[in-house]
């Protein structure tokens, strides 16, 4: 059985949840997180790119309470200290899908 993961987040994190626009879309965010850590669901590797440098222990999952189209929302986080020897589920950085915006400030605050 696995062990259950502790659910912490980067400085910045809670204040991506809170400028998302609606309870709906807020609570949804956070209901991902729990679902991740419980390995429910899991979101994809992002990698290194040259736009917003080396996110490539981290990932990313699309989501939108609406449910209809491409999803609005991405969400980034990652396992620490590394994805094989979790202890902890980090969110990263959650925000609308335009551009690359959401990688950007993960990247910011992942200091690189």
């Amino acid at each position: 059985m696995r062990r259950k993961l502790a659910l912490t987040s980067l400085p910045g994190f809670e204040r991506d949840v809170h400028a998302l626009p609606d309870l709906r879309t807020k609570k949804m965010a956070l209901d991902m997180l729990a679902l991740i850590r419980d390995g429910r669901i899991q979101g994809k590797p992002l990698g290194q790119h040259v736009k917003t440098g080396d996110l490539s222990d981290c990932f990313k999952l699309y989501f939108d309470p609406i449910g209809v189209g491409k999803p609005r929302y991405r969400l980034v986080y990652r396992y620490t200290p590394n994805e094989i020897e979790a202890i902890a589920l980090e969110a990263v950085a959650v925000g609308e899908r335009n551009s690359l915006n959401v990688y950007l400030i993960a990247a910011k605050r992942l200091g690189r």
